[in-house]
């Protein structure tokens, strides 16, 4: 499944559940993307689809909200690590929590 990154923090991820990241938002790693620089990447999803943008609960969801509004792909707001969100109490938890979160957007949640 392709998808696309606020930032780089998801390799491992993305190696477990067969994820591609075909687009970053941030330009490098922790700096702000520019709209010039989001529509760049609202432009290559044209060639490249993506089914999602992901971002950490730690992050300002405004650029990965934008693309979501221009492109119509979902946005995905995963705990990172345990204490990120209510579900991830535990390492568990946050397991269970990021799969739920990543099933409901792409529409495959039992």
């Amino acid at each position: 499944m392709a998808v696309v990154s606020q930032h780089k923090a998801f390799h491992y991820l993305y190696d477990w559940l067969g994820m591609k990241e075909v687009a970053v938002l941030e330009p490098k790693p922790g700096v702000e993307p520019s709209v010039s620089h989001l529509q760049q990447v609202l432009a290559s999803l044209k060639t490249q689809p993506a089914r999602m943008v992901i971002y950490a609960a730690y992050q300002d969801g405004r650029p990965s909200d934008w693309l979501q509004r221009n492109s119509g792909i979902a946005t995905v707001r995963l705990p990172f690590t345990v204490g990120g969100s209510d579900g991830a109490k535990d390492l568990f938890g946050l397991f269970d929590d990021t799969i739920d979160r990543l099933t409901t957007a792409t529409g495959t949640a039992k």
